[in-house]
């Protein structure tokens, strides 16, 4: 194999890993595993867990909890029937209120972190905002808490921000269709809420929807 042939080869391998899109992580053995668990109308179980923020740097080497909430999501097909995986369907709430966030991507995620790792001061605040969602006009505040940071040794930098969005990418949930069990993680902006209030995930689709609650913390 040549000088030039193997330039190539190497291009794509670069290139492929580049472009490839999430893998998620292993579904447990059944949904009722998961702390938070239920069934859908067609069958299919759902189960989540929130994570802790140890749990959170044991899987990601960062503490990105400072800068999201991020909860374990799997999904469970009835007798290998075909069902379609979106994102956009997932949303995380205060229970019981419309305080409401939709999940954001890897590359958000991981820019959030950096900015707040590498600003001087150390108080990270975001605006709220508001806003309709779904057919029926889901009242969302886009709200973030406002908390002190304790700042690294040294300030995030791109490699690490890089490392982070690919950690956060390749094991998020992948979507699209799949019959087979599918998990990954969610990564939702921070909630607004005192201590010890519940938080509750929303799987809504096609016209139906169920809320699986998470134990105050």
């Amino acid at each position: 194999m040549n000088r030039n042939l193997l330039l190539v080869v190497a291009f794509i391998t670069v290139a492929s890993l580049a472009t490839a899109g999430p893998t998620g992580t292993l579904p447990k053995a059944s949904a009722d595993v998961y702390p938070a668990h239920a069934a859908e109308h067609d069958g299919t179980r759902i189960g989540a867990a929130l994570m802790s923020p140890y749990e959170v740097q044991r899987v990601f080497g960062f503490d990105v909890d400072r800068t999201c909430l991020i909860v374990e999501v799997a999904l469970y097909p009835r007798d290998g029937q075909e069902r379609k995986v979106l994102l956009g369907d997932f949303s995380l709430r205060v229970a019981d209120t419309n305080n409401v966030v939709k999940p954001s991507t890897a590359t958000a995620v991981a820019a959030n972190w950096q900015q707040i790792f590498t600003q001087k001061q150390d108080v990270k605040a975001e605006p709220s905002g508001e806003g309709a969602v779904g057919p029926h006009n889901v009242h969302v505040q886009a709200q973030v808490r406002v908390e002190p940071v304790d700042s690294p040794p040294h300030p995030a930098s791109e490699k690490d921000r890089a490392t982070l969005e690919a950690e956060l990418a390749e094991k998020g949930l992948a979507e699209g269709k799949t019959s087979s069990p599918v998990a990954g993680y969610l990564y939702f902006p921070l909630l607004l809420r005192k201590k010890h209030i519940a938080l509750q995930l929303d799987h809504e689709t096609n016209g139906s929807s169920v809320s699986l609650q998470f134990p105050p913390r």
